[in-house]
């Protein structure tokens, strides 16, 4: 067979002999495609646009942020909820790019030695944070979380956060011009406890709808409020003698209520997210217990769609009421879970329910 000569032109044997050609020929073609996975990104809206009902941070929540970073807390918890089963029915929806597009810099991240705080907002108390800042201990016995009880003595330097807003506003933070000059004011005399639980409060509302219904209950009812007599129908789907569900649940949305001393949690469909104000209205409880009684756990299961999914998701919503009582002060022997001596709760608002009572 001939030899055909190759000089001048760009060969495989070229390119398989000479090391220098090879890595720069892996480069260019690594950075080409690089930018074809990378450039369209920064044109789709749903990895630059904030979520619909995103706010910008208060100066205290931003305050706050500020020392989440310099304590470190993003070396042990992540703010990223992984697409993954296991992961969405411990914390809840899974992370989106627009939920982040304010955070500079972003906290994303897979190494975890604590749990996921991108869903921790509203899920416990100002008084349970402040208790687990303060002390981990005292309210995780097991934790090997460091305790930070300066956070609680320190106050927040009012005079560089008007100068911090406005920097981020420079890379995209949509702040007023009245919301920066208000800053100081509204940071003045806060401890950096303070601050941080009002940043760990407001992490993930967006992404779970809780967002809405806070400023909503501080707002006058929406148009579709009026609705809310559509609970009547709630008894065709209940023949026991439960009562009503109330509007919020009606409406597919986590709420809870006091019924002849049973605490009632209802749950938005697919969630296990316990309703704002889940520890005042266990108060009653709480105190029962302290006193020497036994708070007892019933979970109800959605009859529709799949029984196993049902069930898992039931066992959740019951765990979740659990620790909101573990996280008031109560222990584990004071607090008892079971199944319904009838878990024929139909469909609705109240199959997804968890009800509290004592014994």
């Amino acid at each position: 067979m001939a030899n055909h000569p190759t000089s001048g032109r760009l060969s495989h044997e070229k390119v398989e002999t000479n090391s220098f050609l090879l890595i720069v020929l892996v480069l260019l073609v690594v950075a080409f495609g690089g930018l074809v996975e990378i450039v369209p990104l920064f044109f789709q809206k749903t990895t630059t646009q904030p979520l619909e009902n995103m706010k910008p941070p208060t100066a205290l929540q931003v305050a706050g942020r500020d020392i989440y970073l310099r304590e470190g807390c993003y070396n042990c918890h992540s703010q990223m909820v992984r697409p993954f089963r296991a992961e969405t029915l411990r914390y809840g929806p899974y992370s989106v790019a627009g939920e982040s597009v304010w955070d500079h810099p972003f906290q994303w991240g897979s190494k975890r030695t604590g749990p996921d705080l991108a869903r921790v907002g509203g899920r416990y108390s100002d008084e349970w944070h402040y208790q687990h800042l303060y002390n981990p201990r005292d309210v995780v016995p097991e934790s090997n979380m460091p305790a930070y009880p300066w956070l609680a003595k320190n106050t927040v330097n009012e005079n560089t956060i008007s100068a911090h807003m406005t920097a981020l506003r420079r890379v995209g933070v949509p702040f007023t011009d009245e919301a920066i000059a208000g800053a100081p004011e509204a940071v003045k005399g806060k401890t950096e406890m303070e601050a941080v639980i009002a940043y760990l409060q407001s992490l993930g509302l967006a992404r779970t709808g809780q967002l809405s219904s806070v400023q909503s209950a501080a707002q006058p009812a929406p148009a579709a409020a009026p609705a809310a007599p559509a609970p009547a129908a709630a008894p065709q789907a209940d023949a026991s003698a439960v009562a009503p569900v109330p509007a919020a649940a009606a409406a597919d949305e986590a709420a809870v209520k006091v019924e002849n001393g049973v605490v009632q949690f209802f749950f938005a469909t697919g969630k296990k997210d316990v309703a704002q104000g889940g520890t005042e209205a266990l108060a009653d409880v709480i105190a029962g217990v302290k006193a020497g009684k036994k708070a007892v756990i019933t979970g109800y299961t959605d009859a529709t769609g799949n029984a196993a999914q049902n069930e898992e998701l039931a066992k959740e919503r019951a765990f979740a009421v659990r620790d909101l009582l573990l996280s008031a002060g109560l222990t584990e022997d004071q607090v008892s879970l079971q199944k319904p001596a009838d878990n024929n709760a139909g469909a609705g608002g109240q199959a997804r329910r968890v009800d509290v009572a004592l014994q």
